[in-house]
């Protein structure tokens, strides 16, 4: 479901650079609401710094980064919290939170009264598959658990946000900590977002998960986008062996019909 309005994301003309070493150069990215967008790259490329940057941890040497048509820098912290929503590769907790404490977390923000809050948060659970965890001290769980509580607590974060505006959902490898049916599972329900009109940025290493579920896919190398497009138009043995260095074989999917690589 793409929108005819302001983007939901625009970075323009972004530049970052540690030490003298360029991390990104000149980059322009938009992204409209309702689409998932899938961003790789190899080791170094600046895919951790571009996520950074639309977050705010980092600040870029120059450019404008607009969200909804405002500048990042304009809009106050708690609003961007209602229409904002980041999971990062890590987000350990030093506390002995319960799982459904850590879940709750996400909706510090809500309008709605804390009995909705709770009902949304149920549900969230069990549609994750982890009501089971609820009561389970959060330092006690597993990597690829903690990651699939933490997204719980995205999801309660948009569930509870600002719906007069277009909402992003920022992904930095999420799949990385787990097996692969919940890579799938996490992933299906990020696409389920972006049907529903969130707009969805993903920093993926799998060339073929991001082929399977992205509208949209940006390759990265140098800091430098070197392809843009939709999964047959990006992933293309030319495409990959340009940006990582390898010889691969694409073949179309026999059911689906996106590219994978061999």
């Amino acid at each position: 479901m793409l929108s005819m309005t302001a983007p939901v994301l625009h970075c323009q003309q972004l530049n970052y650079s540690i030490a003298g070493k360029c991390i990104f150069n000149d980059l322009n990215l938009t992204l409209d609401e309702g689409e998932f967008l899938a961003v790789l790259g190899p080791n170094g490329a600046g895919k951790s710094s571009l996520f950074k940057a639309i977050t705010g941890e980092l600040k870029p040497t120059s450019g404008t980064i607009f969200l909804n048509g405002e500048m990042r820098t304009d809009i106050s912290m708690s609003d961007i919290a209602k229409t904002l929503a980041v999971l990062p590769q890590s987000a350990n907790l030093s506390f002995s939170f319960q799982v459904i404490d850590v879940v709750l977390m996400g909706g510090l923000q809500a309008d709605c009264g804390q009995a909705k809050v709770q009902d949304l948060a149920d549900k969230i659970l069990a549609e994750q598959e982890i009501d089971h965890l609820r009561n389970r001290a959060y330092p006690t769980l597993s990597g690829g658990e903690k990651q699939r509580v933490h997204f719980s607590r995205v999801l309660l974060q948009l569930a509870v946000g600002n719906k007069n505006k277009p909402q992003l959902l920022l992904l930095d490898e999420p799949t990385a900590a787990l097996d692969i049916n919940y890579q799938h599972q996490l992933l299906k329900s990020a696409k389920h977002l972006a049907q529903a009109g969130v707009a969805v940025i993903a920093v993926l290493h799998d060339l073929n998960l991001a082929a399977k579920y992205a509208d949209r896919i940006i390759l990265l190398k140098d800091g430098n986008i070197c392809a843009n497009g939709c999964a047959k138009q990006v992933v293309t043995t030319d495409n990959i062996r340009h940006v990582y260095g390898y010889e691969s074989t694409v073949i179309n999917h026999a059911e689906f019909s996106h590219p994978i690589i061999m």
